[in-house]
């Protein structure tokens, strides 16, 4: 057998998807692509954690929006150098990094795709590294900033506790399954991955918010936020529970650095009190249009939703 991609048919079948979503044949077909690259880091047996964006619209469907990138912590185990510290800045430490992260390029296989380490990205103390995995697309012309015409693999030590356990799938496979024909190919979608629980990824982008907010970042760099959190907020109740409650983590979060500071419902990234500052969001809001699917959420509701989380999380009554 062969995969989805190798079928002379594929493009047509990209078509007939993109159609039926409403979406451009490039973003159906680098969505294909994108679970091909994570079934086949699964497949090498690395221990791999998903989050951010991707991970929220992939692994739970609580938002409809295509990301620039898929952020991942891949775990050092059998396969790979043994990292005692990730944020020692001595020599030792760092080449330690360096060898895992030049071991980690030659375990990342993706079939049909090119793999490599980007070396603008580089960072000198080899905390992260960034991994561009190049399709051989038929629709990569069409991509629109800032989709890339390539997967952007983002790999660090972010915190990945707790999380979930999840199938992926992408609307490709979804066509497939739905026309019984998926077992007419060989398998190449995730069935159990790692992702990180929402309510850390929402934590995380609050703090993101706050913190490119107060040094005046472009607005285009973190308005995705704003809608993100509020669709982890809405659907905060239908979530798996965390342990010890979203206030504890929070505090822990904080007392771990995962995240700068505490963020509060009267900051003016949320009230969106200076009027120059909200209009460049409102604009950047609009200029991402083309990386969503489903219906989106405005910025003022999102705010209102963010300010009442806020309100509860500060209020321990609030959240028995």
């Amino acid at each position: 057998m062969t995969f989805p991609h190798q079928d002379p048919e594929f493009d047509d079948l990209v078509k007939l998807v993109a159609a039926k979503q409403r979406l451009s044949p490039s973003l159906v077909e680098k969505d294909y692509w994108v679970t091909h690259t994570l079934w086949a880091l699964h497949n090498a047996d690395l221990d791999v954690w998903f989050k951010g964006g991707t991970s929220l619209s992939k692994g739970f469907s609580l938002i409809q929006r295509f990301s620039e990138d898929v952020d991942l912590k891949i775990d050092p185990g059998g396969a790979l150098p043994q990292v005692a510290s990730w944020t020692s800045q001595n020599t030792g430490q760092v080449a330690q990094r360096r060898e895992f992260f030049d071991e980690l390029s030659r375990a990342i296989v993706v079939p049909d795709a090119e793999v490599k380490r980007d070396p603008e990205s580089v960072d000198k103390y080899e905390r992260s590294a960034v991994y561009q995995v190049y399709y051989p697309g038929r629709f990569l012309n069409a991509l629109e900033p800032p989709n890339r015409p390539f997967i952007q693999l983002e790999v660090g030590n972010a915190r990945v506790a707790p999380f979930l356990v999840r199938p992926l799938t992408s609307f490709i496979h979804e066509e497939l399954d739905g026309q019984a024909l998926g077992s007419s190919f060989d398998e190449n979608v995730p069935k159990e991955v790692r992702c990180v629980h929402p309510l850390v990824t929402l934590l995380e982008k609050l703090d993101a918010i706050a913190r490119r907010y107060d040094r005046g970042s472009e607005a285009a760099s973190y308005i995705r936020h704003y809608e993100d959190a509020a669709c982890i907020i809405e659907a905060e109740t239908d979530l798996p529970p965390l342990e010890e409650g979203v206030r504890e983590l929070a505090a822990e979060m904080i007392r771990t650095r995962d995240i700068k500071k505490s963020c509060t419902e009267d900051g003016p990234c949320f009230n969106l009190s200076d009027d120059q500052r909200r209009r460049e969001l409102e604009e950047a809001w609009v200029a991402i249009q083309h990386m969503f699917w489903g219906k989106r959420v405005s910025l003022t509701a999102a705010c209102e939703s963010i300010c009442s989380f806020l309100r509860n999380l500060a209020n321990p009554d609030l959240l028995e």
